[in-house]
């Protein structure tokens, strides 16, 4: 019987049937545990960003996420697949579903104020997150991580832009993009502080109008001296008591401003006050500027001093070659203004620029030798940041091109938080839009081509058996 043609090739069909459904259920338990996402969507917008997931890396215990949805509410389905994205990042991270009605004592212990509220549980700490995205979910997951915020301080008092005003020359919008990297953003007037907040992590200058005081530059200085972090933003024409400060550290400012006209200007209808800068400094702030663009209107040059002694500079922004400097306030009335060579100086410029201020320069310790003087030199030192320009991280350029992005990692890189220092992507979902053509191709692909070639090769398959009978 088992010699029976019938019985030989049943059972190798048998055998092949059940060596894939084996194979199919190893692949299934090897995915399920180390499973891969390909994301080729344009702009990874089905990823989440850089800065989330180093933060996830810093997740070393169980993170459980609660998210408070009633049963067959219809954004369930959605929340599962974007939570998954954290369970693939991170294995310690779990999520659960609760039905607010069904268990309300539970929801009412958690503060659940409305459906979509995500509730964060990590080491005995608790944070909810209003709404189930990556926004809400990586701020709550920075507070949870951090529960100590880090304080800026915005200077005030001398018509600075103001963190809290909405107008386009306002600062509202970088103030509340430094929150969600998890600052806590404060106002300091030195007309009424004697010095600088010891827990000052970055003191912010934002383009005063006003002069300031002697004691409020010499409580500055001596912020800078213990070995605070500042970040200087002009705007031409006003250096608001500033320039012999800033002088003293190796950057010097002329009364002009700059210029430019060139063809990718005009392709984003800049204007002529508006300067583009596509060539960074190589620094940790600016690494990842590849062939991303930063704006800067009515920007200010820097003239950077290399004989000033402790202190070293570093270009982080520069503009194109052709760009050009003209002194005095005409160059804003001249919208179509060009280069003229007998009064205007050529570019390029240094726009942005990070100064290394070494505190114990010409201080060597007595009772030690160089080689131990050179080692705390080394150890003791400080940054403070100058731009040319203040406009480019107001509410009305802030989200333009890369802008935010230089804003935000340079306070970054001032308050130590290197591992924020990214370039943030705004991840939208692109529609597949499809011509008729496309679609017709489409439909005739799936639904005759293949068909048919499949029944071609099982009508020729089986033709090739019978002729071998």
């Amino acid at each position: 019987m088992f010699k029976k043609r019938t019985v030989v090739y049943g059972a190798g069909s048998a055998a092949a049937v059940l060596l894939v459904a084996g194979i199919l259920v190893l692949v299934v338990l090897l995915a399920n545990r180390y499973h891969y996402r390909w994301d080729t969507t344009l702009g990874q917008s089905q990823s989440l960003s850089a800065l989330t997931k180093a933060l996830l890396k810093e997740v070393n215990k169980p993170l459980t996420l609660t998210v408070f949805y009633r049963e067959g509410h219809a954004e369930r389905h959605n929340t599962k697949a974007f939570l998954e994205r954290y369970i693939y990042n991170n294995r310690l991270v779990s999520y659960q579903f609760v039905d607010p009605e069904l268990e309300p004592l539970k929801a009412r212990e958690a503060g659940v104020r409305f459906q979509g509220n995500v509730l964060l549980e990590y080491e005995g700490r608790r944070q909810m997150a209003d709404r189930p995205d990556e926004e809400a979910i990586t701020n709550a997951l920075r507070k949870i991580l951090k529960p100590e915020r880090r304080k800026l301080y915005f200077l005030t008092g001398h018509g600075e832009r103001g963190f809290e005003d909405p107008q386009p020359e306002g600062f509202q919008v970088a103030r509340r993009a430094l929150e969600n990297e998890g600052y806590e953003v404060l106002g300091l007037n030195l007309l009424s502080a004697p010095q600088v907040p010891q827990e000052a992590a970055v003191v912010l200058v934002a383009s005063p109008k006003k002069a300031l005081l002697a004691p409020e530059v010499a409580a500055l200085k001596a912020y800078l001296g213990r070995g605070g972090r500042l970040l200087v933003m002009l705007e031409a024409f006003q250096h608001g008591g500033l320039k012999e400060f800033l002088a003293g550290y190796g950057v010097e400012l002329d009364d002009g401003i700059i210029l430019d006209a060139n063809q990718v200007s005009r392709a984003l209808g800049a204007s002529v006050v508006m300067p583009l800068v596509m060539q960074y400094g190589p620094h940790r702030i600016t690494q990842d500027f590849k062939n991303l663009v930063t704006i800067y209107p009515l920007a200010r040059p820097l003239i950077l001093k290399r004989e000033v002694k402790g202190v070293t500079w570093l270009p982080l922004a520069i503009t194109t070659a052709t760009s050009w400097e003209r002194l005095g306030k005409e160059g804003l009335k001249e919208r179509e203004a060009t280069f003229d060579p007998k009064r205007d100086r050529k570019g390029p410029f240094t726009l942005a620029a990070l100064g290394e201020i070494n505190l114990q320069a010409g201080k060597p310790e007595k009772g030690k030798n160089q080689a131990q003087a050179g080692t705390k030199a080394d150890e003791a030192k400080t940054y403070m940041a100058v731009f040319g320009d203040v406009d480019f991280a107001d509410n009305a350029y802030f989200n333009l091109f890369g802008n935010g992005d230089m804003f935000l990692n340079t306070v970054n890189f001032l308050a130590g938080e290197e591992k924020q220092i990214t370039i943030r992507l705004e991840k939208q979902a692109q529609p597949l839009s499809l011509t008729t053509g496309q679609i017709w191709i489409l439909l005739f692909t799936s639904l005759v081509m293949f068909p048919l070639m499949m029944l071609v090769a099982g009508v020729w398959a089986y033709r090739r058996r019978r002729a071998r009978r």
